[in-house]
């Protein structure tokens, strides 16, 4: 799961910028190792030597990482830590826990697969095939990830 991206090198020792991509940016501070990656490229895994806040941001030094050169090279790398490591949310769910649930009507109807979470500063929106779908409480009846199935209502537009 990504919790940041790198950013400009920081000072002369290998530090650099991190912007947070995260609901708890904190867990930088106790994270010993993360995953670094560019798209269509694989992973690494690398540790952590510090962390800390600066501003909105945080300051990474990663070992091996000693020099802003070296930082410079990590630029726009995504930040990610595994499954195991990420933190349980107390109210709500991960996009990923959501995507490629079953999403059924009331009465047990098929309407498809969740395919994407968009995020909207209302509240987020569920796509299903063509269906988008408002994640509140009128429409979202039941999540269910064990059973990988939601029950929804669709939304109805007066159409003028």
């Amino acid at each position: 799961m990504v919790i940041g991206q790198l950013g400009k090198s920081h000072g002369l020792k290998g530090e650099m910028r991190c912007r947070p991509e995260t609901d708890f940016p904190e867990r930088f501070l106790d994270t010993k190792e993360v995953e670094i990656f560019l798209k269509n490229e694989p992973a690494r895994r690398v540790t952590v030597e510090s962390a800390r806040f600066h501003g909105s941001h945080i300051l990474l030094k990663l070992s091996g990482i000693d020099s802003p050169e070296q930082a410079a090279q990590l630029t726009n790398y995504m930040v990610a830590v595994g499954p195991d490591e990420v933190v349980d949310m107390e109210d709500g769910f991960y996009h990923y826990e959501l995507e490629g649930l079953e999403v059924f009507e009331p009465d047990g109807t098929l309407i498809g697969v969740l395919q994407e979470v968009i995020d909207n500063p209302a509240h987020e929106i569920y796509r299903v095939g063509d269906v988008l779908i408002p994640a509140v409480d009128e429409y979202i009846l039941e999540i269910d990830l064990e059973a990988g199935r939601m029950v929804a209502r669709r939304p109805v537009y007066d159409e003028d």
